[in-house]
C-alpha cells in the first residue's frame, strides 16, 4: 500500500502517467524538479492525498477543478514554476485543511477570488494541525510482530522571508500562500484579512491595483509579506502596526503615497522595502512628509530667530552700558573739570557736609558722656 510517492530532483519529461490517479492511499506526491510537461492528470480517486508538489516543471494547462472538489484531505498544493494558464478555480477554497498553497511563477490570470478568505485552516486559530510522518515500507512479521525498518518524514521546500527554506517537522505548522509572478489583476481581497493564521504572502510581480485592504493589521501571525512590483495605490493601512511578528516586508515599486505608519517594524525596514513608490515619505526614507518638513522648518525657524534675539540683546546690553557709562560718568565729571565755579561749589558742599557731619557727632558725644555723667 503505497502511501509516499516521491521522485523529485530527478531528470523524468514527458507526460506523468495517468495511473497515478488508481493510487487510492497515496497521502503524498512529489514529482518536482522534473521536465513533466502536459496537464496534471486526473488524481479524483486519490481521495487521502495531503500533499502535492508538482512544482519546476513544465506543466501546462488550466489549473483543475477537481482539486477542490475531490481533494478534500489537502493540506499542501505547490504547482509553483509551471506554465499554468487561466483562473485560480474558486473550488480551491473548499480545501478546508490547505494551509500551503504555492502557485507562483505561472502564466495565472484574472482576479484573485474573494473566497479565499473562507479557507477554514487558515482563518480559524483553532484549527487542527496535521503532521507529515509517513511510514515508507516494512519487511514482514517477525515474532508475530511487524517488523519496521524505515519510515518517511515529509518535507517541503517553501518561499518564505524572500528565500526557499526546508520545513520537515514544522511543515504541518506551516500557513503560507504565495501567488507571486503570475498575471493577476484586480484588487487585493478584503476577504484576505480574515486569513489570521497566515504566516507569508506574496502577491508580488503581479498586475494588481488598488489599496492595500485597511484590515492587514487582522492578519497578526504574519511574518513574511511580499506586495512588490504592482500597481497598489493610496496610503499604507495605520493598521500595519499591528503585525509584530512582522520580520520581512517588501512593497517596493508600487504607487503608495502618504507617511509610513509608525512602528517598531516598520522603521527598523531597510528603505529598499518602500523603493519605487515616489509619494511615501518618512522613516525610514530619506524624504521627509510635508508636515514634516513644516514642522522642522518651523522649528529652524524659531531656532534662528531665538538665535538672533539673543545676539541682538547682547548687542544692544553693551551699547547701552557704554551709552550709559558715558553720559553718566562724563556728565557729572565733565562738567566739573571743564566748569570752575561748578567744581568749587560741588567741592565745597562736601567740606560743608564734613563739617556739619563732624559738629553732629562731637555734640551727640557730648550729649552722651553728660548723661552718664549724671546717672553716677
Amino acid at each position: 500500500m503505497l502511501q509516499v510517492l516521491n521522485l523529485a530532483k530527478n531528470k523524468l519529461s514527458g507526460k506523468i502517467p495517468s495511473s497515478i490517479g488508481s493510487l487510492r492511499h497515496v497521502e503524498s506526491i512529489h514529482l518536482n524538479n522534473n521536465n513533466f510537461s502536459g496537464e496534471i492528470p486526473p488524481l479524483t480517486l486519490c481521495s487521502s492525498l495531503a500533499l502535492i508538489d508538482l512544482g519546476d516543471n513544465n506543466l501546462q494547462g488550466i489549473l483543475p477543478m477537481w482539486i477542490g472538489s475531490h481533494l478534500h484531505q489537502l493540506i499542501v498544493l505547490r504547482l509553483r514554476a509551471n506554465k499554468f494558464q487561466g483562473n485560480i478555480p474558486t473550488s480551491m477554497c473548499n480545501l478546508s485543511f490547505l494551509q500551503v498553497l504555492d502557485l507562483s511563477e505561472n502564466n495565472i490570470t484574472r482576479e484573485i477570488p474573494q473566497c479565499l478568505g473562507d479557507i477554514i485552516a487558515l482563518s480559524n486559530l483553532n484549527s487542527p494541525r496535521k503532521s507529515f510522518h509517513y511510514i515508507s515500507f516494512t519487511l514482514g512479521f517477525l515474532n508475530n510482530e511487524v517488523y519496521e525498518v524505515g519510515s518517511f518524514n515529509d518535507k517541503e521546500i517553501l518561499a518564505l522571508k524572500g528565500s526557499n527554506r526546508e520545513y520537515g517537522k514544522n511543515l504541518g505548522l506551516m500557513a503560507t500562500i504565495d501567488l507571486s509572478c503570475n498575471h493577476l489583476t484586480g484588487v487585493i481581497p478584503q476577504s484576505i484579512t480574515k486569513l489570521m493564521v497566515l504566516v507569508g504572502l506574496n502577491f508580488s510581480g503581479n498586475h494588481l491595483t488598488g489599496l492595500i485592504p485597511n484590515n492587514i493589521g487582522h492578519m497578526e501571525m504574519l511574518e513574511s509579506l511580499d506586495l512588490s512590483r504592482n500597481h497598489l495605490s493610496g496610503r499604507m493601512p495605520t493598521s500595519f502596526s499591528n503585525l509584530t511578528f512582522l520580520s520581512y516586508m517588501n512593497l517596493s515599486f508600487n504607487n503608495l503615497e502618504g507617511k509610513i505608519p509608525l512602528s517598531t517594524q516598520l522603521q527598523s525596514f531597510d528603505p529598499s522595502t518602500y523603493v519605487g513608490n515616489n509619494g511615501l515619505c518618512g522613516s525610514p526614507l530619506i524624504n521627509l512628509c510635508p508636515g514634516d518638513v513644516l514642522s522642522s522648518t518651523r522649528s529652524h525657524d524659531k531656532y534662528v530667530s531665538n538665535e538672533d534675539e539673543d545676539k541682538l540683546i547682547t548687542f544692544g546690553f553693551y551699547v547701552s552700558f557704554v551709552i550709559g557709562f558715558f553720559v553718566g560718568f562724563w556728565g557729572v565729571c565733565g562738567t566739573l573739570v571743564i566748569k570752575t565755579s561748578w567744581r568749587h561749589v560741588y567741592f565745597q558742599f562736601f567740606i560743608n557736609m564734613n563739617d556739619w557731619i563732624h559738629v553732629r557727632l562731637a555734640v551727640f558725644i557730648n550729649r552722651l558722656k553728660n548723661k552718664f555723667q549724671v546717672q553716677d
